[in-house]
This record gives structure tokens, sequence and C-alpha cells, in this order.
């Protein structure tokens, strides 16, 4: 909230300007009743009314001016709150994802926050604005009487508590979970799977009538509910018109003591109605913390959610070899009772190109994670030149690889920002066109309306999913890494320049290839391995 206390500071004036201008109203009615009925003074009547024309119009201004500056705060709120679900997203540990159901999860936090901003905003500028309103009314209603004045102060608190329990009886829903639904929703899902049964003995009536008697007890029991919410709701609203009975004949018994003049009362009435709509906007604050305490629980329970914590403090040599080894590694992804690896002993030597078969494709996507340090094997390690991954830190450990996809990433960013993303992000011009020249796309990328400053959108439309392995193989090229991934991406007869980027690529690193089937050409691949049922095995490849 710290940065919106700015737009609030600068919204109270306008407030301010609101409630003064709504108390002097009444005074203006008085002195316009008193004109016509007292005075007969037509100019006095005239004055009047422009001076009521530009108060409106004043309060009409600073109505906007607050209401403008409240929905900067609002926005401001809400992109704060944005901010911090997307640095949480982001930082998850990968346990997260894996039962994250991402489309549901963001569009329901998304619109909680911004539904907890508006409502924040809503019930501070009804604190704010209202409160400033019904104190300016009230001074102006002891300036006509004090005694009336008490009374009506005295009255508020009580009218707001009316009001709130007349909305929470009219907004409540029915509730679905109670003993008698839970009851009728199991004895039908119990007739429904028993149809044979039910049928074969002839006791569909006797199950209809079963299932018809616990209905009858829930609708008895919404009737009850609703009785006494009905009885409640009336007995309050017969209050509040006592009340208005009981304000109306103080009213005319002061009138008719010639206590109150007609112009007096005229104004006394004019405030009572001015005061009609802050207390009911008062009154219904409960209703929206209610709301809002239900979004609030949707967005903490994700922003509570602990970050990935990277306590590792090794520091690795500045230049890494770029030997991979799995020691004895057993993995079981999120199937424990299925091993994905079972004791893998694989040594991937510096610079050598080697390739692993495995046709599930959410299998190699795991193998991917465990190689880049998002999962940890259940028994055995990973090592990195015989760096153990649990003593790297994760920071340093996925600055050793880049990877390579047959499906790209494509970011809704210009063509140099796809290809200078993240840590690299502040390449310099030379360096990213040297990458596309290795990547065989500096051709089609000059063809592009502004070259490297072509912007992209996320569909990837403006070019064709081969243009875009270029691209995702200038991103590896410009990292540059000692261990290259490649999944389901390897050389085709049909793509000559594709495999000249590939071929330069994996030059004087480590690569790994996962593919869905053996590759079609080996060449450059000194080792070829199959894994399957969680063994691996390995096959020399033919040149």
């Amino acid at each position: 909230m710290t940065s919106c206390w700015t737009a609030f500071f600068w919204a109270f004036p306008f407030f301010l300007i609101i409630a003064v201008a709504l108390s002097i109203l009444p005074i203006l009615i008085q002195q316009i009743l008193h004109a016509s009925f007292v005075e007969k003074n037509a100019a006095a009547i005239e004055t009047g009314v422009l001076t009521m024309v530009m108060l409106l119009i004043i309060r009409s201004l600073a109505d906007y001016g607050g209401h403008y500056l409240m929905r900067k705060a609002d926005n401001r709120l809400c992109m704060q709150l944005n901010t911090a679900l997307f640095d949480k997203l982001i930082n998850l540990p990968h346990q997260y994802y894996q039962n994250l159901n991402k489309h549901h999860a963001t569009d329901t936090v998304l619109t909680s926050i911004k539904q907890i901003s508006h409502s924040t905003v809503q019930i501070i500028t009804i604190l704010a604005r209202d409160t400033l309103i019904i104190i300016s009314l009230v001074l102006f209603l002891a300036w006509l009487d004090q005694d009336f004045a008490l009374l009506v102060l005295l009255l508020i608190p009580f009218a707001v508590i009316m009001l709130q329990i007349v909305q929470s009886q009219q907004n409540v829903e029915p509730h679905i979970n109670t003993p008698y639904f839970n009851r009728l929703i199991s004895r039908l899902q119990r007739s429904i799977k028993n149809y044979r049964l039910i049928r074969l003995y002839g006791g569909q009536q006797q199950a209809c009538k079963r299932l018809k008697n616990d209905a009858q007890s829930i609708q008895n029991n919404d009737m009850q509910q609703i009785n006494y919410k009905a009885f409640v709701a009336a007995l309050c609203q017969l209050v509040m018109l006592l009340i208005v009975v009981a304000i109306t004949y103080l009213i005319t018994q002061q009138i008719l003591k010639d206590t109150f003049t007609l112009a007096q009362t005229g104004a006394f009435v004019t405030a009572l109605l001015l005061l009609i709509a802050p207390v009911k906007r008062l009154a219904s604050i409960p209703q929206t913390l209610q709301v809002a305490h239900k979004n609030l629980e949707q967005v903490f329970s994700l922003l509570d959610q602990h970050t990935a914590i990277d306590d590792n403090d090794k520091t690795l040599p500045e230049i890494i070899q770029g030997k991979l080894t799995f020691d004895h590694v057993s993995f079981s992804g999120q199937k424990p009772e299925k091993s994905i690896l079972q004791k893998i002993n694989l040594e991937i030597r510096s610079g050598e190109t080697v390739a692993i078969v495995c046709k599930k494709k959410h299998i190699r996507s795991q193998i991917i994670d465990l190689m880049l340090g998002f999962h940890q094997p259940a028994t055995g390690k990973m090592l990195l030149d015989d760096h153990p991954f649990t003593e790297i830190k994760h920071a340093d450990l996925l600055a050793q690889f880049a990877m390579v996809s047959s499906e790209p990433v494509i970011l809704n960013d210009r063509i140099a920002g796809n290809i200078a993303y993240g840590a690299t992000k502040c390449a310099s011009e030379a360096s990213i066109t040297a990458a596309t020249h290795s990547a065989r796309a500096s051709t089609f990328i000059r063809e592009m309306p502004d070259g490297l400053q072509t912007r992209v959108d996320e569909n990837g439309a403006n070019l064709t999913r081969l243009q875009w392995q270029h691209i995702a193989i200038a991103r590896a090229m410009l990292k540059n890494p000692p261990i290259l991934i490649i999944e389901n991406l390897w050389l085709k007869s049909d793509q000559t320049s594709l495999n000249e980027a590939i071929v330069k690529l994996t030059e004087h690193r480590t690569t790994i290839i996962l593919m869905d089937a053996m590759p079609a050409i080996r060449d450059y691949i000194a080792r070829i391995f199959l894994l399957e049922d969680g063994v691996i095995a390995e096959k020399r490849p033919e040149k």
C-alpha cells in the first residue's frame, strides 16, 4: 500500500470539498425556501438556484477528481500485487509446477487480485469520503438544532447495524454442504451405482421414496432458514421505519410549536436525505470485506508458497570442461512406484556428443529437469566435472547449460530480444549478429522489415518453425555454455542450413541429444543409449 498513499493523500482534499458542498446544500435550500415563502424575493431565489447549480458542478468535479486518484491508487495496488505474483510464480520450486493447473490457477488468482485491489480502494474511499460527509451534515444539523443533531448522531450507528443485518440476510447464498444435502447426494449416487439390483428386485418405488424424503428434509430445512431470514429482515425494516416515523413526528411537533420554520424544516429534511446514501455505503463495508477475504485467501495461498532457495555456496572454477556424470542415479519422477532411471552409471566426457533415445516425451522432459538440477535423484548423485550438483549453486549450474528443442520457445519481443534473453540481454548487437551468422539465421533476418529489431508475437506467425529453430540455436550460441541439451532435433538430409547450424553449435562442447527415435544421420554422435523401463543400454552408432 506504500505507493498508494500519495494518491490517497491528494484525494482527501477532493473528498473534503464534496463533504463541504453537501453540507452547504441544505443551507441554500433554507435560503431559497425563506425567499420563496417569507420574503417573496425573486432575485434571492434566482441567486440561490444559481449558487446551488455552481455548488453541484463543484461537487461533481471534486467527485471526478477523487475517483480519478482512487482509480490510480487501485491500478498501483493491482500492479504491485501482480508483480509479487509474477515474481512468486517464476521462482517457485519445481515440485509446485508439477501439480499446478496453470491456466486455472493463474486465471483465478489474477481475477482475485483485481477484485482485491478494487475492494480495498473502495473501502478506503467509503471510509474517508462518507465519514467526512456524515460529519459535515451532522455539524449542519447541530447548527440548526443541537438536540436533533445529537439524536441523529446516536441513531446513525444503529441504522448502520440494521442495514448490515438486512443486507446480510438478503445476500446469504443457500448452503449446499449441509448434512441433509450430502446425504441426498450420497444416496442418489448409491442408487445410480446399484441400478441393476434396484431394477432386478423391483425396488424403484422404494428408492424414489427414500430420495424424495431426503429432498423434502432439505426443503423443510431451507424453508426454516428462509423464514428466519425474512423475519429478521422484516423486523429490522420495521425498526428503521419506526425511527423515520419518530423523527417525522418530532419535526412536526417542532413546526407546531413554531420552533422550526418552513425553511428550517426543508433544510433539516434535505440534510437527513443526504445522510441516507453515505450511511448505506458504510453499512456495505462488511459485505465488501467478506468478498475481499475470500479473494485474499486464494491469492495468499499462492503468495505464501516458499520460493526455491539456493543455499549452496560452492563456487565453480572459471573454466568448466563439461564432463557430466550419472553416478548410480535412480529417479522416479511423479510416480514413485515406477522408476524412470534405475541405478544408471553414465559418464559423458567433455566435448562428447551422445544421444539418448526415449519414446516418451514426459520422461525426456524429466531427464532434462534432472540434468538441469530441477529434480534430485532418489539415489545416487549427479556430477559436473566431478562436482556434485548438491554442492553447486543452482544459478551457477544453469549457467553451464543451453538447450535447443524442436519446439522452440518464442518470446513476445524483437528478434534481438529472442536471441539475447535473460543473462545475455545486455549483449552487444555485434555479438548478436555473430550468433545469428553462426546459426545460419542472418539471411532471413536481413530480409525482415526491421532486421533484428523486428517485433514478433508469441505465436511466431512472422517466421516458420524452421526459422525459429535457427533463432533458438543463435540463442544458445550467444550464451556459449560448455554443455548443450538438444531435444528431439538432429541432422536431416533435407535441411542443409539447419544441419550446418547444429554442427557449428555442437563444436567443442558436451552435447546430450534426447530423441524419440534412433537418429537417421548418426554422424558426429560418439555414443547412442537406449532408455527403456528405467534401464539404459549403449548402442554403437553405425557410420
